[in-house]
């Protein structure tokens, strides 16, 4: 890796990606010649800061972001589309295992296919922080601000590179332009150092930074004391998790210099994690962040008959699931990059459930959730649907006319189980009964009920009204064009949870027009479970139950302890720490659905061998009738192998550095 630095600085002007998002935080800095320049002023100053944030990964841009198509929660083929959509997405080409050394896909080390060069990141950081000194006449409590935030990217941008390559080379400050060619040539450091290194750097973060942003419209994506301890934790628990954690596929790696870079099992790493996961949890519980909750009051469209006042407790449950992640602005978001707005995944993700759309190219709609993650989530009982003892787990792909007059109301409430959830008078599958709230929030379904936009249309063309709102999943159902180059859902599914909820598809033109939001790193809901997690794992099992039963609880669900006491055909699972392992790990999964998450957390866990060598299945989404359609089909069959769970280092920088050894398979 290429480490000197010049002084000379081409300070790159960026652009928010969204028309009209000018209130999110405004990284175009003024252009300077040189660093004294840059620090001549505060003005100056904070463009450079500016600067250092402009690194920030694109998290909510499908083809930067690996957790929206590199895995095995979504499938699309890979063939010519519409408009200015690539005819590749690289991350889905990661998925079939089309990951290469020589130039890497998605590469955050060197800036390889549609990443970024965080080294560079980290060298700006390393610049404000070395310069902002020089400053005479400045705020003082500014400046420690400033200098705050920026150890808080630098450490982030580390956590980035450790979670995708192990073991890096840790640059604290940079080199002179007269720097030997031995203190170029860096050695990757040991795996401890390295999360100990990001760890106290978020915790030194921490200390000068604001508890809250103090102004949205101006603030939103700035680094808070809550967002710092928050990724502290996931650094600490990344650490301790299997893949780093004595992973005796790597016992051997040893450096150029003779240094072993992953060390033997240690418990007490998880110790640390859960002390941090409770340091981030205390911070932000006192600052008043809370998981959200949809208010009815910012309802747009509303059900026929349905009283504002009076929304049904079932519909503010699926909405509450969506905007969780989708709304603009949340204090659950802990986390945020502003830098790749999510737009254009919303296009991806969009259900269109009328034929006049052609020609359009905004929405597309072919972001495909598989079968696995339809059969991921819980039933309404709060287990999972091979485990629940009421369940028909056998008979889920079975058809079933839906007449919400013969539904059941095992509520007592007086309300049909499914009635705002499965369009009356449609068939689907079992699969889609009865099912836990997040199923309804987080996927789009055939038949399935979507709130939003009343102007949408339904297949015979006429305006459907807002109980109308329901999906139809199959490709003979839209225009009728394009069948099969990837403009439709792949499997049937769409995910909702990626949409918001007041976008609008005009009944005029058919435009689309998209609420956009930041796309979160981390929200309340997260640390949450990493903390259940961590806390099972030191076998301090009463506090696990606390944090996983906050998350159920907003999803409407009982805590796992009842749940599976009452439904479960494995009734002691939660007692267990093996148990509650697979408890919570299924609930992460569930929870942080479509949020890139799942990508990382099967690395970290181990598990993505056998998860992602599973063969991609969907329904048969040409079927034009409902025994064509509901037939579970094979679609691909994804390739991952050991060497997958590290990133490969450019063949290019491993030869420019001989002090560098290549992660294992490459």
């Amino acid at each position: 890796m290429k480490t000197n630095i010049k002084h000379i600085f081409i300070i790159f002007t960026l652009s928010v990606f969204i028309t009209g998002c000018s209130d999110y935080l405004d990284i175009v800095p003024d252009n300077v010649a040189t660093i004294a320049d840059a620090f001549d002023d505060e003005n100056s100053a904070e463009s450079f800061l500016f600067t250092c944030y402009s690194h920030m990964p694109r998290l909510g841009e499908p083809k930067n972001n690996v957790g929206f198509y590199g895995g095995d929660a979504s499938y699309r083929i890979n063939s010519v589309i519409r408009g200015d959509e690539p005819a590749h997405l690289v991350n889905s080409e990661l998925a079939l295992g089309a990951q290469e050394a020589d130039v890497s896909y998605l590469d955050y080390w060197s800036g390889g296919k549609n990443g970024t060069n965080l080294y560079l990141g980290i060298n700006d950081c390393n610049v404000f922080l070395e310069n902002i000194n020089s400053l005479v006449y400045m705020d003082e409590d500014l400046r420690k601000r400033w200098i705050s935030e920026v150890k808080f990217l630098k450490a982030y941008y580390n956590f980035y590179l450790f979670r995708m390559y192990g073991p890096i080379i840790i640059n604290d400050t940079n080199l002179p332009i007269d720097a030997d060619i031995s203190e170029i040539h860096k050695f990757r450091s040991p795996v401890d150092e390295c999360v100990t290194y990001i760890a106290d750097l978020f915790l030194e973060a921490s200390d000068g930074l604001p508890l809250l942003i103090n102004d949205r419209e101006t603030e939103l994506g700035r680094a808070t004391k809550g967002a710092a301890l928050a990724m502290r934790a996931k650094v600490l628990a990344t650490g301790a998790s299997p893949l780093f954690n004595g992973n005796a596929e790597y016992a051997n790696v040893i450096d150029a210099n003779g240094t072993r870079l992953f060390s033997d099992y240690d418990a007490n790493k998880w110790q640390l994690a859960a002390d941090a996961c409770k340091m981030a949890v205390d911070t932000l519980e006192f600052a008043g962040v809370q998981l959200f909750k949809f208010d009815t009051s910012d309802m747009q469209y509303l059900p026929a008959n349905v009283n504002r006042d009076e929304v049904p407790e079932e519909i503010v449950n699926v909405l509450t699931i969506q905007q969780s992640l989708s709304e603009r602005w949340t204090d659950e978001k802990i986390f945020v990059s502003t830098n790749g707005i999510a737009g254009r995944i919303q296009n991806h993700a969009q259900a269109r459930t009328h034929v006049k759309f052609q020609g359009n190219v905004e929405a597309m709609g072919f972001y495909s959730p598989t079968l696995r993650i339809a059969e991921m989530f819980y039933t309404k009982n709060g287990v999972p649907i091979d485990e629940d003892l009421t369940w028909n787990y056998a008979d889920r792909y079975g058809l079933i006319d839906y007449d919400v007059d013969n539904d059941s109301d095992t509520d007592g409430n007086g309300v049909p189980d499914n009635q705002y959830f499965v369009k009356d008078g449609e068939t689907t599958v079992n699969l889609h009964m009865n099912r836990e709230v997040r199923f309804y929030g987080s996927l789009g379904f055939d038949r399935g009920i979507w709130y939003g936009n009343p102007a949408q249309y339904n297949s015979s063309g006429g305006q459907a009204g807002f109980e109308d709102h329901y999906v139809e999943g199959r490709a003979l159902e839209y225009s009728g064009t394009a069948i099969g180059s990837g403009v439709y859902s792949q499997t049937g599914y769409f995910p909702k949870k990626l949409v918001n909820y007041d976008n609008v598809i005009s009944s005029d033109d058919m435009d689309y027009s998209r609420e956009s939001y930041a796309f979160p790193e981390m929200r309340l809901a997260d640390l949450y479970l990493l903390y259940a997690e961590c806390a099972n794992e030191v076998d301090d099992r009463a506090t696990a139950y606390i944090y996983i039963d906050k998350v159920r609880e907003r999803a409407n669900l009982k805590g796992v302890v009842e749940s599976w006491a009452n439904y479960s055909s494995s009734p002691s699972k939660p007692s267990t720490k093996e148990g509650f392992r697979d408890i919570v790990r299924q609930e992460r999964l569930i929870e942080l659905v479509f949020e890139g998450h799942r990508f990382w957390d099967l690395k970290r866990w181990k598990l993505a061998e056998y998860y992602m060598n599973i063969p991609f299945r969907g329904w048969n989404y040409l079927g034009s009738e409902p025994e064509d359609f509901y037939v579970p089909n094979v679609l691909g069959v994804p390739t991952y192998s050991f060497k997958n769970n590290l990133w490969p280092i450019e063949t290019g920088e491993i030869l420019s550095n001989p002090n560098l050894i290549q992660n294992g398979g490459w």
